[in-house]
């Protein structure tokens, strides 16, 4: 393991929390609002482009058990009302944090150098994660979301440390995608309809689709870098 990916994961463990404090600094709803589709599309397009094909390659469950994962969320989010919708952003948290464990995993054995290209892609890689984990943390007080927020960045070099046995990633992971996809694309509709907590704001059908698609733009522009 080299000092640059050292300095890379401390800078995108950084850009996470910076992400979060961004959202935080951002006091009007509408702004607030559209920063979190811009989180939300920038996270549902890491899912689709970086996670599932992460957890089907060489994986012959890996499509059973993304499907697994999306109908357990539908079923837990859909039916057990706002009890339910709060565990459900819970595990996806929880997958978020799998996603920063895996890939600091991925940094160690990749050792990337710490490019100019690398560090703007590395951040903007991060700060709308951090943003994703505040909106989705909605309904607990701002110091358990900071709490939160710090644990889930230090996963990232926590990674640099250990190595998941293959079998527990192709299990975890394709569930934690499933879950992942479900739970981010229905925050991104009650953020865009303003529907997602009492303090919601509506801002608009097409800021809100505009901010999604630009996230869903910079995660895979991001993806080709890190």
């Amino acid at each position: 393991m080299n000092t640059e990916t050292l300095i890379l994961t401390a800078i995108m463990a950084v850009a996470e929390l910076g992400g979060a404090a961004l959202f935080i600094a951002t006091k009007d709803g509408v702004r607030r609002a559209i920063l979190a589709c811009f989180g939300l599309g920038f996270a549902l397009c890491i899912v689709i482009a970086d996670i599932i094909p992460d957890a089907t390659e060489n994986n012959p469950w890996g499509w059973g058990l993304i499907a697994v994962g999306a109908v357990l969320a539908g079923a837990l989010m859909f039916k057990a009302g706002q009890r339910g919708s709060g565990i459900g952003n819970g595990a996806a948290i929880a997958g978020m944090g799998l996603h920063n464990l895996c890939e600091g995993i991925v940094l160690a054995a990749s050792g990337p150098l710490l490019t100019p290209l690398v560090f703007v892609g590395a951040v903007a890689h991060k700060l709308p994660e951090g943003m994703v984990v505040f909106s989705l943390a909605d309904r607990l007080s701002l110091g358990a979301r900071w709490v939160l927020a710090a644990l889930l960045s230090l996963l990232i070099p926590l990674g640099l440390m250990i190595s998941l046995p293959e079998e527990i990633e192709q299990g975890v992971l394709p569930l934690a995608a499933g879950v992942l996809l479900v739970v981010l694309a229905k925050a991104l509709a009650l953020t865009a309809l303003g529907s997602n907590s009492a303090r919601a704001v509506n801002p608009g059908r097409r800021a809100a689709a505009g901010a999604a698609m630009a996230g869903a733009v910079v995660a895979g522009l991001t993806c080709l870098v890190i």
